[in-house]
């Protein structure tokens, strides 16, 4: 029997580390289901948390080789099996059909599509050397030699980041930016040759709303809800 073709456009979550983001993920998916049964959900977790349930949920569960680590979610990204991707981290909830719409959203010039952080909403945004400005709890992305370089280089970069390796001139970028990978995504953008072409989505509060957010900045129904889960 032939193995199904994988779709061009899917969701991907990544869960690891703490078993409550499996569980997270888990929900997470199933509220996306609940609102678009069509849609090809990919699941990157460790082999021990594997178990038959998943295939219940998600269509494709990877865990061959995949890191236990707190940002196993970059490692996954350049190993997406769609040509266009949407990430969702696991404390997100799909609560509106409109999602279905998120594809047909894509501007054909962008690699990266993503929602703006709100300065008003995050312990940090602003800073002397510049300001982080791209959410990355929720984004779609394409598979292209350029991005695929782009995400290994994230992953890779975060980890000298993680264990000191990497060092800058703190008066221009805090150390308080070392644990996000945010951080080392805006690097890459401003101060590399991986630059990626990235683009925000219309009314973007919708596709990635975070509970610090204001309701009043759209008119239309809240599309992704984006929680936090307490570790």
């Amino acid at each position: 029997m032939k193995k199904p073709k994988t779709p061009d456009n899917g969701f991907l979550y990544v869960a690891s580390v703490y078993k409550r983001f499996l569980s997270g993920a888990k929900y997470s998916a199933l509220s996306l289901r609940d609102n678009y049964p069509e849609a090809h959900i990919t699941l990157f977790t460790i082999k021990e948390w594997v178990t038959d349930d998943l295939y219940d949920i998600f269509d494709t569960v990877v865990f061959e080789d995949v890191p236990n680590h707190k940002r196993t979610k970059l490692w996954a990204l350049s190993r997406t099996p769609y040509k266009n991707t949407v990430y969702l981290d696991s404390d997100t909830e799909v609560q509106h059909e409109d999602i279905k719409l998120l594809f047909d959203n894509y501007k054909n010039n962008a690699d990266i599509m993503l929602t703006k952080i709100r300065g008003y909403g995050t312990k940090i945004s602003e800073f002397p050397g510049g300001s982080l400005t791209d959410h990355c709890g929720m984004f779609m992305y394409k598979k292209n030699k350029k991005t695929m370089a782009f995400m290994k280089e994230w992953y890779d970069l975060y980890l000298k980041q993680e264990r000191g390796e990497w060092l800058w001139d703190t008066d221009l970028y805090p150390e308080e930016l070392r644990p996000w990978d945010q951080w080392t995504y805006w690097w890459l953008q401003n101060k590399t040759n991986l630059k990626i072409k990235r683009e925000f989505l219309d009314d973007d509060v919708r596709w990635n709303f975070l509970q610090t957010y204001r309701k009043d900045e759209t008119d239309k129904p809240i599309v992704v809800h984006h929680y936090t889960i307490k570790l």
